[in-house]
């Protein structure tokens, strides 16, 4: 572990961010680590200037970001090509991905500039649309990527397989493929499992399945998918629910993980099962005073 040199710094587009951004840069000057602003994030400190991302990817070996999850997820796919190690601010809510938040960043992130952390390497899935055999579509995504049945509000169809196997046919509101860093959103929202990040897996997790056999089930993550649309009044294809592809009838959908995609760098301190309860409020217990009321 040695000390970063040089930042690639992101922020949310969304909100003012230029108080946190001026706070963040003034730590960074302290360090010793030099700062580039990404281009939309030099745009809330007038007169910054601002780098374009291959510029950035070849001149930094860190990236910092502020923000919530969707600017983390979407950073990350950005990004991904650069192999660069991510430190993920939160500026948002839930922070499932960001370790820590604005008001402790000035004593959390000294010590992990100076190579005090924890590397945390996780994967991404890759999702291709083919129609009649040919590519149309393929992005990235480090969450999740699936079908969904888009405005039209009715139910998709389609056949499911496993490395050339034949799964399931299911009727459903959607159906998700998540890696172990998403399934603590959308397919954990859908009724999925907690998948540790540690594991190279990935979840199928159908969306309000018509029939109530059709259960979410924890795949290899070296094996691919293929859903195929059957029947469907409109259907859309996304990743992270940050890019969407428009389906037709009997394109397929093909999923595959990319392993050791983004590496996330946390406090020395950092312990997932902490984040669960924290996040989830796995630790909130009745006392005994209370129970013994009842």
């Amino acid at each position: 572990m040695t000390d970063f040199k040089t930042a690639a710094i992101f922020v949310k587009r969304t909100e003012p961010m230029g108080e946190a951004l001026q706070l963040l840069l003034s730590i960074l000057e302290k360090e010793g680590v030099q700062a580039l602003l990404e281009e939309s994030t030099a745009k809330h400190i007038p007169g910054a200037v601002g780098y374009d991302l291959n510029t950035l990817g070849q001149k930094a070996d860190l990236i910092i970001i502020i923000g919530g999850d969707g600017t983390t997820l979407g950073i990350a796919r950005r990004m991904a090509c650069y192999h660069l190690p991510m430190i993920a601010i939160n500026a948002g809510r839930l922070g499932f991905i960001t370790d820590f938040s604005l008001k402790d960043m000035h004593k959390t992130l000294p010590p992990l500039l100076h190579g005090e952390y924890s590397a945390d390497t996780r994967g991404m899935l890759e999702a291709k649309v083919l129609r009649r055999g040919k590519c149309v579509f393929t992005a990235t995504a480090v969450n999740d990527a699936g079908i969904t049945h888009g405005r039209a509000g009715s139910m998709v169809e389609f056949n499911v397989s496993v490395d050339g196997s034949p799964m399931a046919t299911q009727r459903a509101d959607g159906v998700i493929v998540a890696t172990a860093t998403g399934s603590t959103a959308y397919a954990l929202a859908a009724g999925g499992p907690i998948l540790h990040p540690s594991l190279n897996a990935m979840v199928l997790v159908p969306v309000a399945p018509h029939t109530l056999t059709n259960r979410p089930i924890v795949l290899p993550g070296n094996c691919t998918v293929e859903i195929s649309l059957i029947a469907a009044k409109e259907a859309a294809v996304y990743c992270d629910m940050q890019d969407f592809f428009s389906m037709q009838i009997d394109d397929v959908l093909r999923i595959t993980s990319i392993p050791k995609s983004f590496v996330l760098l946390h406090p020395l301190n950092h312990n997932h099962y902490k984040t669960l309860q924290q996040k989830l409020y796995w630790n909130s217990m009745p006392s005994a005073g209370a129970e013994e009321k009842q």
